[in-house]
């Protein structure tokens, strides 16, 4: 039987990439988003849901169980940044805290029993050094990285737990040249390179034996720049 690997954040960009990748791999992906995606991968099992809303985690969780009992890996890679109002703060707790959680422990019966499982979460630069301009985003993104430790812990051996943290990937659309230099500028390693860095990482952890509770930056080191 096929090993699946479930991948939130599945309509566009990074998500729409990594499951492009993966299947190519050799694995049935599971596909999450809110809105169909832009462009549709034939075969990947694609499922609608809110990852904010309880009932929608839970219809979620129930489908894996189901049909998905050969599950390989998760990939937390949902994501929403949003302005620092109070309902976009709930639903990004939400989103990046509670829903990973929820479907952690949902599924840890698939989880453990696996001869080899990683859970891997999509986390930001901003997790570690924080944001002035999207405070709520950068705090539900250094709680996710939280759980990459807490998961480390509480599941056994055979799973691997760990994080990606990437800096720029894709450039604002639309934005003007005067802006897309300045921000590439702020990065060490001066380009835009999409989906590629967390690409790489998670094919790294997919094989990788001895790491757990780990977190990866892949930021181009703007760290040092």
């Amino acid at each position: 039987m096929t090993e699946s690997i479930l991948i939130t954040g599945c309509s566009k960009r990074v998500g729409h990439d990594l499951a492009l990748h993966l299947q190519q791999s050799g694995y049935q992906i599971v596909g999450v988003s809110r809105r169909p995606p832009c462009e549709p991968i034939p075969g990947v099992d694609y499922r609608s849901a809110d990852l904010t809303r309880s009932a929608d985690v839970d219809a979620l969780i129930s489908h894996i169980r189901q049909e998905h009992p050969n599950l390989r890996a998760i990939i937390h890679n949902a994501s929403l940044w949003l302005d620092d109002l109070e309902d976009n703060i709930d639903a990004m707790l939400a989103l990046h805290v509670a829903t990973p959680i929820k479907i952690n422990l949902g599924l840890s019966e698939l989880i453990t029993r696996a001869p080899r499982f990683d859970i891997i979460n999509i986390c930001d630069d901003t997790a570690t050094r924080g944001s002035k301009n999207h405070v709520g985003y950068a705090a539900a993104k250094t709680a996710l990285l939280n759980t990459t430790l807490s998961f480390a812990k509480l599941f056994p051996e055979t799973v691997r737990v760990n994080a990606i943290s990437p800096g720029l990937l894709y450039l604002k659309e639309g934005s003007d040249e005067s802006y897309q230099a300045k921000t590439i500028k702020k990065s060490k390693i001066q380009y835009e390179p999409k989906a590629e860095p967390v690409i790489t990482t998670v094919d790294y952890l997919l094989r990788a034996d001895f790491v757990t509770g780990s977190n990866i930056v892949v930021n181009g080191g703007r760290h040092v720049r």
